[in-house]
């Protein structure tokens, strides 16, 4: 029980940081806005809110929210996975003719359920890569030349 009360905290301080971060990203983008116009390099026209949300989708930590997304959703289903996959486990096992040797807790039933769970791991994150490359946002640079491109 204190394990995963350790692994909850852990998450939370962690989903904590992200929250931070994302705030930081928001508060910074200001600051970028001014420096780009002082520069030059965006014209005067351009709003401080739509910098502010581009500037926030271009260069918030996406990557680490999907990381932590997965690892939350990991750590709450692990238990109703191994619930389901054991359920399941013992009617194929009852079926069967209940052999002794594919009685839930032997050697077989925990690498079973490991290669089970890994298995579901690899698919919940390929999902979330495949999300993550499929909707990503333009860099800064690209941002700053389609504002001018816009402004203009």
């Amino acid at each position: 029980m204190l394990l995963y009360l350790l692994i909850l905290a852990a998450l939370l301080a962690w989903g904590a940081v992200l929250g931070w971060k994302w705030k930081q990203v928001r508060e910074f983008s200001s600051d970028v806005l001014a420096v780009k116009k002082l520069d030059g390099e965006l014209p005067d026209t351009v709003s401080a809110d739509m910098f502010r949300d581009l500037y926030v989708r271009s260069e918030g930590p996406r990557a680490q929210t999907y990381f932590f997304v997965c690892a939350a959703l990991l750590f709450f289903l692990l238990g109703p996975f191994i619930a389901a996959f054991n359920s399941i486990w013992k009617m194929f096992w009852m079926m069967s003719g209940e052999s002794p040797v594919f009685e839930t807790g032997t050697l077989v039933h925990t690498f079973m359920v490991f290669l089970a769970f890994m298995g579901a791991t690899i698919l919940l994150l390929a999902a979330a890569l495949r999300r993550y490359h499929a909707l990503t946002p333009p860099n800064l640079r690209q941002v700053v030349r389609d504002l001018n491109g816009a402004a203009k």
